[in-house]
């Protein structure tokens, strides 16, 4: 267990170095880069997938959603709405 909490620990610090903020629903979310990872999404991933998500140019310009279980469009333009 306490292996899991570190590698947690280091995903949660490499989203707050490139300036991802959590949000009440369980997501982190960065305004510059249009990105939005859920909890489970980071959990059931590796830390070196995060990193490599995370350092890709998001080059569409559209919002990209990290989750396990895609949200709805609606669900989407509210998570993104405090962000526009």
């Amino acid at each position: 267990m306490i292996e899991y909490d570190f590698v947690e620990i280091k995903k949660q610090k490499l989203l707050e170095d490139n300036n991802y903020s959590i949000d009440s629903r369980d997501f982190y979310i960065s305004k510059e880069d249009k990105r939005v990872f859920s909890f489970e999404r980071i959990r059931n991933e590796n830390i070196a997938w995060l990193e490599q998500e995370i350092n890709q140019p998001n080059i569409s310009g559209e919002w990209q959603f990290f989750c396990n279980n895609y949200p709805s469009e609606g669900l989407q333009a509210d998570i993104i709405s405090p962000y526009l």
